[in-house]
């Protein structure tokens, strides 16, 4: 295996579907997809990049772009799913593989490249896994013994060591652009082509995190915030809100980047101090950050024991019983922590929507899941044979929560939320603490939700997402009116759609004024890929165009639009 390029592309070579020769682990998953019997919208989910399209490639264009509309849509998603004889086990394991869409005077090119990270250089170069990711653990080296094998599990597991395969979603610090995942290693890449830049930053090294989210929120100046993980302190577990300012140049002429000025902005003591919660993303306003902490636990104790039993890290998460999950609000001036306990039913959350203050109350929506199953189902060993348990784990709902600020003086069992747009609820309980009860802001089920980010922690009206008809297949875009709880669909058929990407018009005046974008995954021809125009106000298609790739196109999670006027790129 070699992560060489040719002149068309960076390739990815590896075994196949030869089952004699798949390590003995992977044969299970292996035999299911030779038999063949997976449905054409979740086989999408299993296909493994062979070769990018780093030449552009122009695409035919149905309909019209609008002229306005003129920048590059990144995305990014986990693309080589075997390496050798090797496979990844879960959907958030295989290799990054970036896609780029450029548009100009009503024309668009596509381009990929798989990332070559440090991970993927030491895989291809071992022709096997490696590298240990979130579900999957590295496979030992064939040739070693016995006790050799065991001996290699036997050293303890360090969090400096964890994968730099940033395969989750891209930002922009300055006019720089960073690949990300949920480790402390983010991969900086050239806009232009893609292309590794330099070696992986250790956000460890900057500031005091051991894990980050690669959902960051952009300010309109360029500051970036983000939240992550320390496990080292002085005061047990910690979930750090990380400020990252525009870069600067110094009085001496050098520069400061966004990294060496990094602070730790405030710092939320876990409630569970062997059991930190994990999350995927937070919200901010104007004025607070709020973390939604669930009772989905990293262990502490499993993560150590099941390293040495060779088990994955998602292998130490698990559900806390008999749990609520907490709103934790931090006030942004001075970084101080709420005492006061806002919480919930059970449930879990990978998304949040949007929140903003409104009259005394922080409104936070987010797509809420009634438990975390769907970490647990989303096995691609599941994705090929989805049942009904499986469906009804990815099944989420777009919720909003009301949490009304000033409840010093409160009274008991009242219900604090004074709004009047809204059916939810807040009550003070005698121990002092509100219990929430949300609405739901729309009847479908769907997820990778989106607004128009001027909006970002501030009053909104509309967000767009990917509703699933089964599992995970994801064929229809939607958008949602949060005052009416009217929902827009726009159907793919045949196809399977990405995160659905809202641009604003130059000069609107109007929420909704612009354009969604979404790629589309051709479910029968591997080497296409579409991307859709929306008239955001109508949700009606403008432009389809279609892709002809140098090899097959797989599916992708997280992304943004770059305008090339923009000096701050957000989401």
């Amino acid at each position: 295996m070699s992560a060489a390029e040719d002149e068309e592309g960076s390739s990815h070579t590896s075994n196949g579907l030869q089952l004699e020769n798949t390590y003995k682990k992977c044969r299970p998953l292996v035999e299911k997809i030779m038999e063949g019997n997976i449905d054409e919208a979740h086989r999408v989910w299993i296909r493994s990049t062979d070769k990018a399209t780093t030449t552009p490639v122009r695409g035919t264009v149905e309909g019209a772009i609008p002229g306005w509309l003129e920048g590059s849509l990144y995305r990014d998603g986990p693309g080589v799913i075997n390496i050798g004889d090797t496979w990844y086990h879960h959907i958030f394991d295989g290799m990054a593989v970036l896609h780029k869409f450029s548009i100009k005077d009503g024309e668009a090119t596509y381009m990929s490249r798989i990332l070559d990270s440090d991970s993927y250089k030491k895989n291809s170069s071992a022709n096997r896994i490696v590298v240990d990711e979130f579900g999957t653990r590295s496979y030992p080296d064939p040739c070693k013994t016995i006790l050799q094998k065991f001996m290699s599990r036997f050293n303890p597991p360090k969090l400096d060591e964890m994968t730099d395969n940033c395969a989750v979603n891209v930002c922009f610090f300055g006019d720089e652009l960073f690949a990300m995942t949920e480790t402390n290693h983010i991969r900086r890449v050239d806009a232009s082509d893609l292309k590794i830049i330099g070696e992986k930053t250790n956000l460890s090294e900057y500031v005091a995190v051991n894990m980050a989210t690669a959902h960051p929120h952009v300010d309109p100046d360029g500051t970036v915030y983000n939240m992550g993980n320390s496990f080292t302190g002085r005061k047990g577990p910690t979930y750090n809100i990380i400020k990252f300012p525009p870069k600067k140049t110094m009085p001496d002429g050098s520069t400061s980047t966004s990294f060496d000025q990094a602070t730790v902005e405030a710092s939320i003591p876990c409630q569970w101090k062997l059991r930190p919660s994990y999350y995927h993303s937070f919200s901010l306003t104007d004025d607070y950050f709020i973390l939604v902490e669930q009772p989905m636990g990293v262990s502490v104790t499993k993560l150590l024991t099941n390293h040495y039993r060779g088990k994955a890290f998602m292998k130490a998460m698990d559900w806390i019983p008999n749990e609520t999950t907490k709103f934790r609000v931090v006030r942004r001036s001075d970084g101080s922590v709420f005492k006061t306990v806002y919480h919930a039913k059970a449930f879990f959350t990978f998304h949040t929507i949007n929140a903003y203050e409104e009259a005394g109350h922080l409104v936070v929506d987010t797509c809420c899941f009634d438990d975390a199953a769907v970490v647990n189902q989303v096995w691609l060993e599941n994705i090929v044979n989805p049942t009904q348990a499986f469906n009804k784990a990815l099944q989420s709902v777009p919720r909003r929560f009301v949490l009304p600020l000033d409840v010093k003086q409160a009274p008991v069992d009242k219900n604090l939320v004074t709004l009047s747009d809204t059916e939810c609820t807040a009550n003070k309980l005698k121990d002092g603490s509100i219990y929430c009860e949300p609405e739901d802001l729309s009847s479908c089920h769907m997820e990778m939700p989106r607004i128009n980010y001027r909006l970002n922690g501030k009053k909104y009206r509309y967000f767009y997402g990917i509703v699933s008809a089964w599992g995970l297949n994801c064929g229809s875009l939607c958008k949602v009116d949060t005052e009416t709880k009217e929902t827009q669909l726009w159907h793919g058929p045949g196809f399977q759609v990405s995160e659905p990407i809202f641009v604003e018009r130059p000069g609107a005046t109007e929420e909704d004024d612009g354009v969604v974008l979404a790629s589309l995954i051709n479910e029968k021809e591997e080497k296409e890929v579409r991307l859709v125009v929306l008239d955001a106000k109508t949700f009606q298609q403008l432009a389809l165009v279609i892709f002809k790739t140098h090899g097959i196109v797989t599916k992708e999670f997280h992304g943004l639009f770059a305008r090339s006027c923009d000096q701050v790129h957000r989401y």
